[in-house]
């Protein structure tokens, strides 16, 4: 059976697994897409192996060997264990593998490693955030770099089930980032985490504020999965510390100053260095 055939089948059996009633198959669902989709990635390293190679850009150990043709040294595909997640984004972008969103595939493993490790309240809403995650994925992958529009890969039934799924969650993701974006947020570096805003009880991302124009300290976010409130430090704090991590390590990593840094008040991962504040108890430096 062939790695594409794999990839279809994942895919196609994860939409089976979300039209299923019982709620056991939520699992199941976001396994197999997560699994097809690096399924379809690990085809085009399939494709860009070199002849020869024992497929070296799929295997997760690659070891030199002496061409008897040349003499000269060349690389092949060493055992069977094939390349993990963060090896498949690597080789693609230094293979000029381009226009991927590829938070959107570590926002699916996320959504993965939760509803595996932890209760989740309702994995039905997991899972169209996974779909919506997938078909973009699908839709910024296949025609530019497999070269075939996904309908041709997938087919039509499969094709046309995922675009239903993930444009009526798209729709209650844009309305929910409309209310997000109507708040007067202090600061800019909070604004700038809406997209990571989640809710801390179920993990969707359908947050909303109830009272947009209410005093920041009292804003109070209802989940449109889970319909449970959340306290404006309970959705900021983690949005914050994730929206800025990466600039942080990069800051300190090229000699500048620390971005973000533990508030000595609250005590939480959200003091914001230049602006001399903390973003979630508003404490300030004397």
């Amino acid at each position: 059976m062939s790695m594409m055939k794999n990839a279809v089948d994942s895919i196609g059996i994860g939409m089976e697994d979300y039209h299923n009633d019982d709620p056991r198959r939520a699992l199941s669902a976001i396994r197999n897409f997560y699994a097809g989709i690096l399924l379809l990635f690990k085809c085009k390293l399939q494709e860009l192996s070199p002849p020869d190679s024992q497929e070296a850009l799929l295997k997760r150990s690659i070891v030199p060997v002496i061409d008897p043709a040349t003499g000269h040294a060349t690389w092949i595909g060493a055992g069977s264990a094939t390349v993990d997640v963060r090896d498949i984004k690597d080789r693609l972008k230094s293979l000029g593998v381009d226009g991927i969103e590829w938070k959107r595939l570590e926002d699916l493993q996320k959504i993965r490693n939760n509803i595996e490790h932890y209760f989740s309240k309702d994995p039905a809403d997991q899972m169209k955030e996974a779909i919506a995650n997938a078909l973009h994925l699908i839709k910024q992958f296949c025609e530019p770099h497999l070269g075939k529009e996904p309908i041709e890969i997938l087919g039509q039934e499969c094709w046309e089930l995922l675009l239903d799924v993930a444009s009526f969650y798209e729709g209650e993701l844009t309305e929910c980032r409309k209310n997000l974006e109507s708040v007067t947020w202090p600061y800019s570096e909070v604004r700038d985490a809406i997209e990571y805003m989640r809710c801390p009880n179920c993990g969707s991302q359908l947050v909303k504020v109830i009272e947009p124009e209410e005093i920041l300290s009292a804003i109070i976010f209802i989940c449109g999965s889970c319909n449970l409130d959340s306290s404006y430090e309970g959705v900021i704090i983690p949005a914050i510390s994730e929206s800025l991590a990466g600039a942080n390590y990069v800051s300190v990593k090229d000699g500048g100053d620390m971005i973000l840094e533990t508030c000595p008040d609250c005590g939480e991962e959200t003091f914001l260095v230049a602006q001399g504040e903390c973003a979630a108890c508003f404490s300030e430096l004397e």
